[in-house]
Parts: C-alpha cells; structure tokens; sequence
C-alpha cells in the first residue's frame, strides 16, 4: 500500500513539475516587444512620439528607452513600470502608455535628437535585455519633412558577358530618395506565379557620393538568368505605402528610357517627385559600377567557403569522437 502511495505521489510530483516548465516556457515565449515604426521625420521645434508594443509585461518588469546618435554609445532616456509610472533621465521625453503600448514624447525636436530610439526589456529566464527593432528619427528644416521617393533603375546582365561566366548578376538601384533607408525584394516569376528568391543569392550596397544609392544584386546561374524573368521591389521605408516594382525580363527591342506607368504603384504619401523605373540591358559600359559583380561573386565563394569548413570541422570532429569510442572498447 505504501509503494502505490508514494508511486502516485511521485507521478503527481513529474506533472506538477512538467506543468511549472511548460507555463515557464509560454512565459518566456510570449513576453515580446515591437516597434512598428521604421522612420519619423520630423521638423525641428516639432513633437514626436515612438510607441513600443509589449506582450506580457510582468508587474515587476520595466520597459526602457534607449537614443543611440550615429557613432556613439546607448544613452537611456528613461523607464515605465508595468502600471505606467515612470522614472526619467532625460527631461525632454515623457512617457506615453496606453494598454500594451509602452512609448515616449519628444516635446520640441531639435537637431540633437535624431538618430535610433530603442525600446528595451529586461528577460530574467534568459539573464538578458532584448530591444526592439528601432525607430530612426530624422530632423529636417521647415518644409523638407515629406519623402522623396527612390528612382528605380534595373539592370540585365551584360551580352558581352554572357558566355564567360557560370554566373550572371542582375543589378536594381534605388538613388535619390528621403529618408534613406529601403528594403528589396526579389521574386521569380514561375509559369505566371511569383516566389521569393533565397537569400544567399542577394547582395546589397550603399554608396553616398555623389547622392544615396542603394544597389541590390541577384546573382543567379547562366541559364535561369537567360530563361527566367524576375522582379525587383523596392520598399521605401520613409513611405510604406509606397512601393515600386521592376520587371527585370530580356526584350528584344530597346527599352525606352521614359518610365513605364505599369512598372511603377501608386504612393500614398504626398511625395515632392514622382517615382520613376527604368530598365536597361545591354553592355557592361551601362552599369555603374563593374566591381559590383566581383564584389557579389566574391562574398557568395566566402559564404560557401565557410559553410565547407563548418561541416569539415562538423565531421573531422565525429569522426574523432568515434575512433575515441572505438578504443575505449
């Protein structure tokens, strides 16, 4: 009778213990932080607030707030109690807390302030702080606080090239535009659907002279970028509205420099230009930059390289551990 007691106590000890690990993990796993704003601009003397989104805030975490200017370190501006109450570093910024949005207000912007505002929390299970993803502000002076738009140029890969290599780069460009930052997206068109291209196979750069661009090059094999038609999108994160999209298909005639109404979607914000597209193909004489082809080419043989000496070391060191074994035996 005693062995069937204490068995059935031991069993009601591993539920409850089993019970404790999984409300730990649903704790950890749905404590989250988001800041859904990319950009503000802003003009100076203006205000400005940056919200943060947080999922299960526990009654004795805090959120903090964090400015980061350009080529210097973290600075907290200040941080909110789960009730709302908070603890200020910075005179000029106040907390904003509605719900689960733990944010900040900036009274009177001036140049000072532009740069990264993070929002961050304190995750105890992991003795770590996680942050946000970030929202950059932007000061500007009376009247320059509406988005410019990117013009996008795409480029084919060059005909004088096109037997030398077993791969071929497609360039897209996005120059001009304000706020700086953009994302881009490749899709291959497969018999009439569209589906992302990896990763692996993009290569981005910024360059700022003489104005911002920022290149995005797909390096693919010989033939698929020979047979297959692709899609660059550019995102203009100042805009999110605002998207662009580019064709990127061989055509036998000349294309026309004018930009193409139907390579292009409307943009919601009023922009103080109107976005262009222009596709070119044609020889290498065209493309900007030659050295971007070597460059892309060049980080995919490192990517490769590093991955062959992972799964090198990977197995070398298996096969140590089994000769080990062997003879221990």
């Amino acid at each position: 009778m005693n062995h069937i007691s204490s068995h059935i106590t031991k069993r009601m000890m591993l539920i409850n213990l089993c019970t404790f690990v999984l409300i730990m993990i649903h704790g950890v796993e749905s404590l989250s932080l988001k800041q859904s704003q990319k950009v503000l601009v802003k003009q100076k003397g203006k205000s400005v607030s940056f919200k943060c989104e947080v999922t299960d805030l526990g009654s004795g975490n805090f959120v903090h707030w964090y400015h980061k200017k350009d080529g210097e370190t973290f600075k907290r501006l200040l941080y909110i109690s789960h009730s709302g109450i908070a603890t200020s570093e910075a005179n000029e910024f106040v907390s904003e807390k509605n719900g689960n949005s733990y944010g900040i207000k900036l009274k009177t912007t001036t140049d000072g302030h532009a740069g990264m505002y993070y929002c961050a929390i304190w995750d105890g299970s992991h003795n770590k702080k996680v942050f946000g993803s970030g929202t950059r502000l932007y000061v500007t002076d009376q009247g320059k606080d509406k988005p410019k738009p990117p013009t996008l140029t795409g480029y084919l890969p060059s005909k004088k090239d096109e037997g030398k290599s077993a791969k071929q780069t497609l360039v897209c460009h996005a120059s001009g535009m304000f706020p700086e930052l953009v994302k881009f997206e490749w899709k291959i068109n497969n018999a009439g659907t569209l589906t992302d291209v990896s990763d692996g196979d993009v290569v981005e750069q910024k360059n700022e002279s003489p104005v911002v661009t920022v290149t995005s090059m797909l390096i693919v094999d010989k033939n698929k970028a020979q047979n297959d038609n692709y899609q660059c999108t550019v995102i203009h994160e100042g805009n999110p509205d605002g998207t662009q999209t580019l064709e990127m298909k061989k055509e036998k005639s000349k294309p026309s420099m004018e930009p193409k109404a139907a390579d292009q979607d409307p943009v919601t914000c009023p922009p103080t230009e109107v976005p262009t597209t222009d596709q070119i193909s044609g020889d290498s004489e065209q493309i900007p930059s030659m050295f971007l082809f070597v460059y892309a080419y060049g980080v995919l043989l490192m990517k490769n390289g590093l991955f062959f000496c992972v799964v090198s070391i990977f197995l070398l060191k298996r096969k140590a551990e089994r000769k080990d074994k062997s003879s221990e035996t």
